[in-house]
């Protein structure tokens, strides 16, 4: 049936709220499920550049969409370690999560040799104070418009559960972070 311009205005406002809540829910759920899972997944020996690339690949749509075409280096030969395979995927989805937010339009993403993946991006207004709190539960910059605050703390939480070890640091605009696997 017709609405009225409010009306729709009003559904509209619903909608958002409502999606907005099933987000904040889903986080919530998922940050639950990682704090509870203390004896973790399987451990396997998964390459990381594959990895990486398969991450990359998952979020090439909306990396895409924002117009952000994202450099990749990796090293010659396979590097890899005894992670659980879904935690380690979901580590670095959140990662470009959180780049895909705070980006100005640009990524960089590396594997060095010793296990360290490194995700870099212009983040204005991004400073290294705000830097380091990046991975404190619910905490996220003004410019994070339906942002949880969990997803950056799931992924540390799944890192080192694995024995791995993510951190942040920002220098001139310029956010990287970086996973280490040991």
């Amino acid at each position: 049936e017709e609405t009225s311009p409010d009306a729709a205005r009003y559904l509209d406002l619903v909608r958002d709220r409502t999606d907005h809540l099933r987000q904040l829910t889903e986080e919530f759920f998922q940050y639950a499920v990682a704090l509870s899972s203390r004896s973790g997944g399987s451990p396997e020996a998964v390459s990381l550049g594959p990895a990486l690339e398969e991450s990359l690949a998952a979020w090439y749509p909306v990396l895409s969409a924002r117009g952000i075409a994202p450099e990749i280096r990796l090293p010659e030969g396979p590097v890899v370690r005894q992670l659980d395979r879904a935690a380690l995927g979901r580590v670095l989805g959140n990662i470009l999560s959180n780049a895909v937010k705070y980006s100005a339009g640009d990524l960089r993403a590396a594997l060095t040799e010793d296990g360290v993946v490194t995700f870099t991006n212009s983040a204005p207004g991004i400073t290294p104070i705000l830097a380091e709190k990046l991975f404190d539960r619910y905490f996220t910059v003004e410019t994070g418009q339906g942002s949880t605050g969990l997803g950056l703390a799931i992924a540390r939480h799944l890192a080192e559960e694995m024995g791995g070890a993510v951190t942040a640091s920002c220098e001139d605009e310029i956010l990287c972070v970086r996973v280490r696997f040991p």
